[in-house]
């Protein structure tokens, strides 16, 4: 596993955590160009608050612009529609669980379904 840091944004209802552009850049192109992958919407982040109600919201944005430090995996995992790196960090499990949230959900848990991980998403095979 490798490190990196990134930066804790809160947007309306949704927290994420912004990752270092060039890290997203680098796994992208390693990907295979038959693959036909397209951008993401949004530069490479780590989702951590997406659709969910916070029973505590009084600690919202309370961390906006704290360095987080996360460890990835260098192995690019994909299924049908995106491809993405497993991402894990215990300050963002502690700041899910601040929210009154479970430690994971099905927006920050990567497409295969692990638990206790986040995902950084590379883009996607959408037509």
């Amino acid at each position: 596993m490798f490190s990196s840091i990134g930066t804790l944004r809160y947007h309306d209802e949704k927290l994420i955590v912004e990752v270092d552009q060039q890290l997203g850049r680098y796994y992208f192109n390693l990907v295979p160009k038959w693959f036909k992958l397209s951008h993401q919407k949004y530069p490479p982040h780590i989702s951590v608050v997406r659709k969910e109600v916070l029973p505590n919201k009084q600690y919202w944005k309370k961390y906006d612009g704290e360095a987080i430090e996360f460890l990835y995996e260098n192995y690019c995992y994909n299924d049908e529609v995106y491809f993405w790196l497993n991402a894990f960090c215990t300050r963002l499990e502690e700041i899910r669980l601040e929210l009154g949230l479970p430690v994971s959900s099905q927006y920050t848990r990567p497409p295969s379904g692990f638990h206790k991980c986040f995902h950084i998403t590379l883009g996607n095979c959408k037509k």
